[in-house]
């Protein structure tokens, strides 16, 4: 439930998103159809959705809700800031962003609307990697949790027997 509920709730919520920006004419025929490019501009905003949404997902497991802020302002400094400036012309350190969502996303995006250097494939297979990887990490992090959550009430239930 926690894996493929939010997978569907990010159907229509990537849609509209990619809807919103229909008025603006955006053109999506750059390297494609209008409606082929408007189609797969929906596409890997779903998949950024699901890559960013599942890996915030996995972390609130492990953090709980309490401070899963913390982690999601590191999500973002460190996807936004290899994003924003290209990469090649950062320092050495920020080469970690080919492997983030947001420079996929981005270059995705580019490609879609600029007709740029078609690198689809790539910036899906990573994009994809993410999903993938958190549709591991959240079934993991909860089944660990839940199995320290038994050991620690077996323990409270023995102490209480030898009490007693």
């Amino acid at each position: 439930m926690r894996v493929f509920v939010p997978l569907v709730a990010y159907i229509p919520l990537s849609f509209s998103y990619a809807m919103v920006n229909l008025p603006f004419k955006i053109t999506f025929d750059a390297k494609y159809t209008y409606a082929g490019g408007f189609f797969l501009f929906w596409v890997f905003v779903y998949m950024g959705m699901a890559a960013l949404g599942l890996a915030t997902e996995a972390m609130i497991t492990l953090l709980t809700p309490r401070f899963i802020s913390y982690f999601l302002i590191a999500l973002i400094i460190s996807n936004v800031s290899v994003a924003s400036v290209p990469i090649v012309l950062q320092p050495s350190f920020y080469r970690y962003g080919y492997g983030f969502p947001v420079f996929n996303l981005s270059e995705a995006v580019r490609t879609i609307i600029f007709n740029t250097k078609n690198r689809l494939g790539l910036n899906a297979g990573v994009l994809l990697a993410w999903v993938a990887l958190s549709m591991i990490t959240v079934p993991l992090f909860t089944w660990l949790l839940r199995r320290e959550d038994e050991q620690a009430e077996r323990q409270k239930t023995a102490e209480k027997r030898g009490v007693a």
